[in-house]
């Protein structure tokens, strides 16, 4: 149901800038279980990095879920890829599609849920503060896991609007 929401916003996103109107995302929120065992994190994800890059790009539309108890959090992004967004000039048309991450939670207090992702090419951190309900996210190539052409000095940061 979650996903189906992500995809149908995402659908609405291509359809809206097919026509030319302002492109808009759901503004930030966060929404905490009754026992602070679940927390659901939504907004847009705004990099603060110099480099433009298609990881997330700058039309996005972000929600995290995360389970105390299963030590998960599922990051959702709809991203809508534009050239502008790639530093490599791979991308030859805009193009729309929803990508879900798993990060293991490494910490987990009354203020701060702290977790990290390994996907192939890069170490992902986020780092959400449920006291002032911020989120940060960072992402650093490493070719640790195989990666062809990582350079650990690439690192990109986002903040949650």
């Amino acid at each position: 149901m979650r996903v189906a929401t992500l995809i149908a916003g995402a659908a609405l996103l291509l359809v809206v800038s097919a026509r030319g109107a302002e492109i808009t995302t759901d503004q930030k929120q966060f929404v905490f279980s009754s026992e602070r065992k679940h927390v659901v994190v939504q907004g847009t994800w705004h990099r603060i990095s110099q480099q433009a890059t298609v990881e997330v790009p700058r039309v996005n539309s972000v929600r995290i879920e995360c389970d105390r108890t299963a030590r998960v959090c599922n990051e959702y992004v709809a991203k809508f890829i534009q050239k502008a967004d790639d530093p490599i000039k791979a991308v030859e048309r805009p193009h729309l599609f929803l990508m879900k991450e798993q990060f293991r939670v490494i910490g987990w207090t009354a203020t701060t849920i702290t977790a990290r992702a390994k996907p192939r090419a890069a170490d992902i951190h986020l780092r959400i503060s449920l006291a002032d309900e911020s989120a940060e996210r960072t992402s650093r190539e490493t070719a640790a896991r195989g990666a062809q052409g990582a350079n650990p000095a690439n690192v990109t940061k986002w903040v949650l609007q």
